[in-house]
């Protein structure tokens, strides 16, 4: 809302902000579009870096995508994918 919007717009170059978990909002699970564009609203792109999360189609994982762009894997991200696609190309 406006105080999130406000706490984003104050930050100075290097610093950033820790916003609440939003798992346990209903419209969170639904990928609700309104939602999601609230979440993206006061942010210019979005970087996913949670593998354990990336397969939910949630309003923070897949409907925020809708709102920011870029929206890219993180260098965690990227390396679990790596990992995986290792263990598959050339399983032991």
């Amino acid at each position: 809302g406006s105080e999130v919007a406000a706490l984003v717009n104050g930050l100075k170059d290097g610093e950033c902000c820790l916003l609440e978990n939003v798992r346990f909002y209903t419209e969170e699970e639904k990928n609700d579009k309104s939602f999601s564009k609230k979440l993206a609203a006061p942010f210019d792109m979005y970087v996913n870096d949670a593998f354990g999360t990336a397969h939910r189609a949630h309003s923070s994982t897949a409907g925020v995508t809708e709102f920011l762009s870029p929206s890219v894997s993180g260098f965690l991200l990227q390396k679990e994918l790596d990992y995986l696609g290792g263990a598959v190309d050339v399983p032991k």
